[in-house]
């Protein structure tokens, strides 16, 4: 499975493949209840969420379409800033997915500002999403994702962070060397935001560094 840079055109693509993905995730249909309005709500999101960090170098797309992970790279350890954000067009969003919503999902944000400041030290990669069309999980798209930034990041030292909003998720990371930090929700109701820390591997060269993970449940390749 190749795994390649999100191109200027393939947003939408990326975005959909996002929305097929996490329709059902818990921490969506926490800030998201209605079902019938998650459908663009989450189709305004993705799409500008995919253009961001497309913008930063930290896009990615498995060769058939199937997956796509977005990754804040090391170089931006505080973020990928307010003005990309701006430039996304989130500025938008109130239009999009109403005016209590933007500010629930804020403070989701901020918390996962709060923890990375608070368990790593920069540099490091952060998975920010990663998602596998629901027809597509369980054919190696996940995987290709994930390793193609972590063979990246012991190539040059540096660990890598990941936050996922759903607890059957972290014995797969797991698989990948990310050990489990913290699980507390970011707030009353909420599912719980487990954070998991990487550190880089000792260069191997010449050797495949890690195994394809078995895949023992459904909807494992999410954050």
């Amino acid at each position: 499975m190749q795994v390649r840079p999100v191109g200027p055109n393939e947003c939408p693509e990326a975005a959909e493949v996002l929305l097929r993905s996490f329709f059902d995730f818990s921490l969506n249909q926490h800030l998201f209840p209605d079902p019938k309005k998650r459908v663009w709500q989450l189709r305004f999101i993705y799409l500008r969420t995919v253009e961001l960090y497309r913008g930063v170098g930290g896009a990615f797309i498995t060769d058939d379409g199937s997956g796509v992970a977005l990754w804040t790279p090391p170089q931006y350890p505080h973020g990928v800033g307010t003005w990309r954000y701006i430039r996304a067009g989130f500025l938008a969003a109130p239009f999009h997915v109403g005016l209590d919503m933007p500010l629930r999902r804020l403070a989701a944000l901020r918390d996962i500002e709060r923890r990375r400041h608070a368990e790593t030290k920069a540099p490091f990669w952060s998975l920010e999403v990663i998602g596998v069309d629901p027809e597509r999980q369980r054919t190696g798209s996940g995987t290709a994702l994930i390793r193609h930034v972590l063979e990246q990041a012991d190539r040059d030292g540096l660990p890598a962070y990941v936050i996922t909003h759903e607890a059957r998720n972290v014995a797969y990371y797991e698989r990948f060397g990310f050990r489990l930090v913290g699980d507390a929700p970011f707030e009353p109701g909420a599912p719980p935001t487990c954070s998991l820390l990487r550190v880089a591997a000792a260069r191997l060269p010449d050797r495949v560094l890690y195994s394809p993970p078995i895949w023992a449940r459904r909807n494992v390749d999410q954050p």
